[in-house]
């Protein structure tokens, strides 16, 4: 076991103490680090989200901030979990603690772990410890965090999303951002950086808040192959690991891509595909519980609930992902990809606005998308509709000429430039808009 142990100063540097994050063989390969907000760790904690949205780095962030607080650097115990099986984790913990009264563990991606689950509720039940658990199996992370009531993860479970618009622009300009929710897009204080904001919006939408990509394009102006091959490689790993085909699974993104921001529904990509309708419906539920994708409701708005019969629409969690995608189904190069987001913009604006608002809502089984975020359509539609304290609100990206509707519910109008009483520059308001205190 000492063997085991000596093994793992690599992946913990700060035990020598020093400048370690120098040393650190995920820190010292970036360029620069991406801040997000620190979440307080207490018990068992878990991040889920999809992979390479920055999971590792910001464990070891967390790491960092501790040891600045005072907390002793040994007692410090960081474990890759994709290099050892649970019963190697386990006994690797058990020797920790018998060098030190109270530990702080680090399980990173413990979804390739079997039974996961159990050796989590075994670590939480012990007391002995705080654990921050990462998974980039998301489909894992639901199905099972689910079953530990009681362990201490009540309230302790948040979502790694990509870096939103705000984040982004956090980290590369050096500008005071007035934050805001949904309902409330008081954008005075943002006017002033409009053109600063305006063309950041632009880059950020090629990266998609993935920090690899942000990395790429403020250093090259672009986002390299290899980077659009891990995204694709990510979304059908994850429909293959759940024991899903990955044609289907191709076929019905191509679908999705070719719609655009229109309505469908599983019957017809199904009749497309030639599949079942329950294939389409089990690939969707799958990539929406990995955090590739949302599958928004048509809203009845006199019940104040879903209308399940009625058609869907899907929007990416990043844009990034369409931009990965389009690649993979049409192949071409970097100015194949330029044309792409031009001719898309508008759809590709939608899914933003639609993936922000979620993000600044959702707090993990307590207030899930499905009982907030949705759409609505009668003879007219409106992109997102926002079910908060009883009441709908509407948002619309009209990125071309803003043509307002009359809806039975409030609505705000995402433009490109316009701003008035009841439209704002799509930048500015995603600029201002918080991610809900469980989104990282």
């Amino acid at each position: 076991m000492a063997i085991k142990l000596a093994s793992l100063a690599a992946q913990n540097p700060w035990w020598k103490g020093g400048n370690w994050t120098k040393e650190d063989p995920d820190l010292k390969k970036i360029d620069f680090v991406l801040h997000r907000k620190k979440v307080e760790t207490r018990g068992a904690t878990i991040i889920r989200g999809i992979r390479r949205s920055g999971k590792t780095v910001y464990a070891k962030m967390l790491i960092e901030n501790m040891i600045k607080k005072g907390v002793n650097p040994r007692k410090i115990l960081y474990i890759s979990c994709d290099r050892y099986t649970s019963r190697e984790i386990k006994n690797i913990v058990n020797e920790f603690l018998i060098r030190y009264d109270e530990a702080y563990v680090f399980l990173d991606e413990i979804t390739y772990l079997k039974d996961w689950n159990i050796l989590l509720k075994e670590f939480a039940e012990r007391g002995q410890m705080e654990i921050v658990a990462t998974g980039s199996n998301p489909v894992e992370i639901k199905r099972y965090s689910e079953r530990l009531p009681g362990r201490g993860v009540e309230g302790n479970e948040y979502y790694m999303n990509p870096l939103s618009f705000r984040q982004y622009l956090k980290n590369v300009e050096k500008i005071q951002l007035p934050g805001f929710n949904a309902l409330s897009p008081d954008v005075e204080g943002l006017v002033p950086h409009f053109d600063t904001i305006q063309r950041r919006f632009y880059s950020y939408i090629f990266t998609g808040g993935f920090p690899d990509a942000i990395r790429e394009y403020e250093k090259h102006g672009k986002i390299s192959d290899e980077t659009l091959e891990m995204l694709v490689r990510v979304i059908l790993g994850t429909i293959s690991k759940e024991g899903k085909s990955e044609e289907v699974a191709r076929e019905i993104l191509e679908n999705i891509m070719n719609a655009g921001t229109s309505r469908t529904d599983y019957t017809n990509i199904a009749a497309s595909l030639g599949v079942h309708h329950n294939t389409v419906r089990d690939h969707l539920e799958t990539m929406e519980s990995a955090r590739i994708l949302y599958v928004l409701q048509a809203w009845d708005i006199s019940k104040k609930r879903h209308s399940h019969r009625k058609q869907k629409k899907v929007v990416f969690q990043s844009t990034l992902i369409p931009i990965a995608l389009h690649r993979y189904l049409e192949g071409g190069s970097w100015d194949d990809t330029l044309n792409f987001v031009d001719e898309n913009m508008e759809w590709l604006v939608e899914s933003l606005v639609a993936s922000h608002i979620t993000w600044s809502e959702e707090i993990p089984v307590m207030r899930e998308k499905h009982s907030f975020g949705g759409f609505f359509y009668n003879r007219k539609e409106c992109d997102y509709v926002l079910l908060k304290n009883g009441r709908f609100y509407g948002f619309e990206t009209k990125y071309g000429k803003v043509e307002k509707s009359k809806y039975p519910f409030d609505t705000l109008y995402l433009s490109h430039d316009t701003l008035d009483r009841d439209t704002i520059p799509a930048s500015l308001f995603l600029a201002g808009l918080k991610k809900s205190e469980k989104c990282i």
